[in-house]
């Protein structure tokens, strides 16, 4: 059986949004230039990428008992000159502190974490389909 998930995105004014989850969950997604309350759609996409990685490593750190001091990821997104403008490249650099991590172990965790198990980056070839639902009289 499908594992569907839901959500909904209200308009508030302009290009500013409120996604909300069926449990309440809430965050702003905000395309306006000036006074932003949220990240762009294109950021939610790179944040959301670099975040599914991380509870991955975060997780194969905790299995093998090491202590993760502080851990980080600096994102950055190259998109395309045209419409739509979608990443051509995504480079993740993650900064881990985990004492007794060793760099070929880290290595592993990240490539595991971002080509094996990462929702989001799997996600990035679905098939996209879409209804519409018009609430007025044409």
């Amino acid at each position: 059986m499908a594992n569907i998930k839901y959500s909904t995105v209200h308009h508030i004014a302009g290009k500013r949004f409120l996604a909300e989850t069926p449990d309440g969950q809430r965050f702003m997604i905000d395309g306006e230039e000036h006074a932003k309350t949220g990240m762009n759609p294109m950021e939610v996409l790179l944040n959301a990428f670099g975040s599914c990685s991380a509870f991955d490593v975060v997780e194969m750190v905790r299995k093998r008992r090491l202590d993760l001091v502080s851990y980080r990821i600096e994102l950055s997104g190259t998109r395309d000159e045209g419409t739509p403008a979608f990443y051509t490249d995504i480079n993740a650099k993650h900064i881990i502190d985990a004492p007794g991590l060793a760099q070929e172990m880290a290595e592993r965790f990240v490539d595991l974490a971002t080509n094996k198990y990462c929702s989001v980056a799997s996600s990035l070839t679905a098939n996209i389909t879409f209804d519409v639902e018009l609430l007025h009289d044409t």
